[in-house]
């Protein structure tokens, strides 16, 4: 019969009492679970509520009981940091999938004030960037320029890391009637890419669109159109198509806003091909692998 060794009620196990638990539930003596350096006495010692463990004893006891050091210290199997992330992704999830938002909205603002009581800088960042590019998908632009600026004040993020916080960020300022502040973003972003990633040349092409359509926003025509045709010289050199739908797209615009319809309507000519070729591509990648039976070794099979 096992041994229970309750704790009183509405206090949490100490590490003494989840330590002897375990240990009665393995059916092991103080002696079988001691080793060199964690003697049956200090085991003892530990259990009685007389002596915490240090971090070196916890793991060789936690590895002869079978548990996480983790697990040994605290009664849950990933720390506090780790459990907030669980559940900021599975809030962030629910952005994206569920029809109705609000839950996982209200989620996030609980864990963005524990976030931020805890001092967790990198999660309370994230979930203000959650939350401003969910404001963002809303329409609530001057909501998700508070939120997004915010989470980026907390904890900075890079544009070739995140490029959807920042690209939702200036087409929320230009939005709301500052296309100069998307203008101001985008060219930031340029510069951090170029610093911390020369090599991306999709992100480099990418933030160029952005930034050449808030210039032509500013009507700065002749200096969108320098930066545009910079990045179609190596457009053939980014591996996204829709890098390239959203650069063929952006040069439409701009040639329509310099009166020149008919280029314009051959970049969106361009830029409607590629993207029905991405898809159609995609389309078919989906039910190759829908169609391969479970447990098919692709290296063999074909």
């Amino acid at each position: 019969m096992d041994v229970v060794f309750p704790s009183p009620e509405g206090q949490a196990e100490t590490i003494g009492q989840r330590l002897r638990r375990l240990r009665h539930e393995r059916g092991l003596s103080q002696r079988e679970l001691a080793s060199p350096g964690v003697s049956y006495a200090y085991i003892s010692r530990i259990e009685a509520g007389a002596r915490r463990p240090s971090v070196k004893a916890l793991r060789m006891l936690a590895r002869k009981l079978g548990v996480s050091a983790d697990y040994l210290e605290t009664g849950s199997e990933i720390r506090d940091v780790e459990a907030r992330e669980l559940r900021i992704a599975d809030a962030e999830l629910g952005l994206r999938l569920d029809e109705n938002t609000g839950l996982a909205e209200a989620a996030l603002l609980q864990l963005h004030d524990e976030a931020t009581a805890a001092g967790d800088a990198i999660a309370a960042s994230r979930v203000s960037l959650a939350l401003g590019l969910a404001s963002a998908a809303a329409g609530r632009n001057a909501e998700a320029i508070e939120r997004l600026e915010a989470g980026l004040d907390v904890s900075p993020v890079s544009p070739s890391l995140r490029p959807e916080v920042f690209a939702t960020l200036g087409r929320a300022y230009t939005a709301t009637s500052r296309p100069d502040l998307a203008a101001e973003l985008f060219e930031r972003c340029l510069g951090e890419i170029a610093e911390d990633a020369p090599e991306d040349v999709a992100a480099r092409v990418r933030f160029t669109t952005y930034l050449g359509d808030a210039l032509n926003e500013l009507d700065e025509l002749e200096r969108a159109q320098t930066l545009l045709d910079a990045a179609l010289e190596r457009a053939d050199e980014v591996t996204d198509p829709y890098a390239r739908v959203r650069l063929y797209r952006s040069l439409a615009r701009l040639n329509e806003s310099r009166g020149r319809p008919l280029t314009a309507l051959e970049y969106v000519r361009r830029a409607l091909a590629l993207l029905a070729v991405t898809d159609d591509l995609e389309l078919l990648a989906h039910a190759e692998i829908a169609a391969e039976p479970v447990g098919t070794d692709t290296r063999t099979a074909r």
